[in-house]
Order: C-alpha cells, then sequence, then structure tokens
C-alpha cells in the first residue's frame, strides 16, 4: 500500500479476513461465504490493498483499496486494476474503497467513472463504491466483528465522545468472546488506528484515564505488566520491542539499522514504558531514543 498505518490494517485484514469480507461483500452485493486471499501482485504495475474470492452462492471477487490521504485519479487506479484482476481470475470484480478519515476525500471520489468518446457519447461506465468510514455509525462498525471494530473509533460518531466510544469498543469485544491474545492485539490495533483522526495526546490520555476501569494505560504497559507478572519476562520485552517498532514505524518510517539496534537493546520495564508513552509526541527516532 506504501501509506501510513498500513501495517496495522494489514494484520486486522489478515487475522481477521472473514469479518472483512461479510462487511465489504454486504455493501457491493456479494452473497456471503467462505473468504480465502488472492495475490494481488498482477503486473509490475498493478498492486493492490487486497483482493480476496468469496465464495458465496455466486462467487466473486473483492478488490479493496484504503486510503487516508486525499488525491485526485483514484477511480481511473481502481478500473485498471478491477479489469486486470477479472482478466486473471475470471470472477466478477467488486471495488471497494475504504476512506479511513475526511483527509482522504477527494472531488472525484463519486463511486462512477464514466469515460466519454471523441463524439462525447460515453462508451464505459464502471462503478465502485465509497465507504467513508467516517459517515459510519458505531454500531454498524461493531456489528461487523472484531476485525472491523477498530474502526468505529475513526467515526465523527465516536469523536463526539471518544470514552464512551471507546467503552463499547471493549464491551463488544468481550461480547464476541474473543481470547486475551486477540482482544490485546485489537487493542493495540486501536491505538495505533486512532492516530489516524485524533493528535497523540488525546489518544494517549484516553488510555491513561480507561486504565482504572480497563486494567490498561497503554497497550505497551498492558503487554509489559501483565507478562512479567506471569513470569513472562523475556516475552513481554520483545513484544513491546515489536509494537513500539510498530508505532514508531508509522510516526517516523522505518528506523536506521542503527535506531533499530538501540531499541532493540532496551531490556529495563521501565525503560521501555517511558518510550512507550513518548512515542506518541517524539519528532523521530533520534527524540524517541534520546528520552531519558
Amino acid at each position: 500500500m506504501g501509506k501510513p498505518f498500513d501495517a496495522t490494517l494489514n494484520t486486522l485484514i489478515d487475522a481477521h479476513l472473514g469479518d472483512w469480507a461479510a462487511f465489504l461483500g454486504a455493501r457491493v452485493g456479494v452473497p456471503p461465504g467462505p473468504a480465502t486471499p488472492l495475490d494481488t501482485d498482477l503486473s509490475a504495475t498493478l498492486q493492490a490493498d487486497r483482493l480476496f474470492r468469496i465464495d458465496g452462492a455466486s462467487p466473486a471477487a473483492l478488490h479493496l483499496e484504503l486510503e487516508s490521504s486525499g488525491r485526485l485519479g483514484i477511480p481511473g487506479e481502481l478500473l485498471r486494476y478491477n479489469v486486470a484482476a477479472w482478466a486473471v481470475n475470471g470472477l466478477p470484480v467488486h471495488s471497494v474503497l475504504v476512506l479511513l478519515r475526511p483527509k482522504a476525500t477527494a472531488t472525484d471520489l463519486t463511486g462512477t467513472l464514466e469515460l466519454t468518446g471523441a463524439g462525447g457519447t460515453p462508451y464505459l461506465t464502471f462503478r465502485y463504491t465509497v465507504v467513508r468510514v467516517w459517515l459510519e455509525t458505531v454500531d454498524a462498525l461493531l456489528a461487523a466483528g472484531p476485525g472491523v471494530a477498530p474502526l468505529a473509533l475513526l467515526t465523527n460518531e465516536a469523536d463526539a465522545d471518544l470514552p464512551a466510544a471507546f467503552v463499547r469498543f471493549r464491551q463488544a469485544l468481550r461480547s464476541a468472546d474473543v481470547s486475551d491474545s486477540v482482544e490485546r492485539g485489537l487493542l493495540g490495533s486501536t491505538f495505533v488506528l486512532c492516530g489516524l483522526r485524533y493528535d497523540p495526546a488525546r489518544v494517549e490520555t484516553l488510555y491513561r484515564e480507561l486504565s482504572m476501569t480497563l486494567e490498561d494505560s497503554t497497550t505497551y504497559q498492558l503487554i509489559l505488566s501483565k507478562g512479567l507478572a506471569q513470569g513472562e519476562a523475556r516475552g513481554a520485552v520483545a513484544e513491546a520491542q515489536r509494537l513500539l517498532l510498530l508505532q514508531g514505524q508509522e510516526r517516523f518510517g522505518a528506523p536506521d539499522p542503527a535506531a533499530e539496534a538501540a531499541l532493540r537493546a532496551v531490556t529495563d520495564r521501565n525503560r521501555l514504558e517511558q518510550l512507550a508513552r513518548r512515542v506518541l509526541t517524539a519528532t523521530g527516532w533520534s527524540d524517541l531514543l534520546a528520552t531519558n
């Protein structure tokens, strides 16, 4: 994808493909069924965010693109990929564009691309589906399943009362009866994705204020404290380092070898907790690693 927050979204989709297939398939009229990923690399110049097959009553392919920044020309890209995917897989291909925040919208994202011939008469009409996450309701996204539920925190409704929306999100995870490890992963993904819409201080404050009732302050602290309490210090430290690298990459880009080595050398619990707090406000890898 090559866009911010892609690593987190990739993880969500990979781990919960069924949730995403059902949610998006319903938007385009594809009958529900088992979903399997398809190869997205169709040529040297055509690469999609996601392409998967839904084997319901009428098998079809679903082409998913995720956007967090607004730009013109996306409908043409969707058309090119749609046709290529149809040629390779022999299935009807439904293209869905998911806009993750208001700044991702553009004037040409109407859901229809019409190509006009030399005489002024349209000769091709391509229809695609646009999902504007901020206009969705919290309930609709929570009902789509744990894998889609983190998007509920990016809606206008959630923005109006973020703590209340977060509590509803946590309650939805408990109602879904997901395992502790899956819940922690989803909390971590939500922590990262909230950066799409909210400033770092607001996200940090949210996790800190809710820590008294949720038993978390940040996802990193949860992993560290629970892991250490269970005698899994080594695994907890490694997981904390991994999540710090993920969050830092979303904020600053990939670290150079020296910065990554410096972070992996940090094994002290208190130091890792300090870095977890600081990653939201640091200006870069050097600034983060200079945290005392």
